[in-house]
């Protein structure tokens, strides 16, 4: 993938995915959550901010190299399981600084009713 050719605001990603209890486990698990707030009904909203960066990443073909450099999330409602999920990713920003492409990329999560639970960019330097 040529990043460099990239415009601001282009649809980056879209992908969908069901909400369910394994997903849930799997991350609680995964993260040594030890808290005592049980996940029968909702999501940790964390677990969706990782999944839409993750998407995002998958559908940019991201390579070796990359960093994470900042992340901010704002949340608006529980994650229901049960529910299906849209995470969707636009390009904010594309410039080079310092020999680095730095990609600012918007995040947001819909639930399959069209409510608004989530919204953020995360910010990654890709190798040139």
């Amino acid at each position: 993938m040529k990043y460099s050719e990239l415009e601001s605001g282009k649809i980056i990603s879209s992908q969908q995915f069901n909400l369910d209890k394994q997903f849930v486990d799997n991350y609680v698990r995964a993260t040594s959550d030890t808290s005592s707030v049980t996940y029968n009904s909702y999501a940790p909203p964390m677990s969706l901010a990782a999944l839409a960066v993750r998407a995002a990443i998958t559908d940019l073909k991201i390579p070796g190299g990359t960093l994470h450099i900042a992340q901010e999330v704002e949340f608006y409602g529980p994650f229901r399981i049960g529910k299906t999920i849209l995470c969707s990713a636009t390009l904010l920003q594309n410039s080079l600084r310092g020999g680095m492409r730095i990609l600012v990329i918007g995040l947001s999560i819909e639930d399959n009713e069209g409510a608004n639970l989530m919204s953020g960019k995360s910010t990654i330097t890709v190798p040139s």
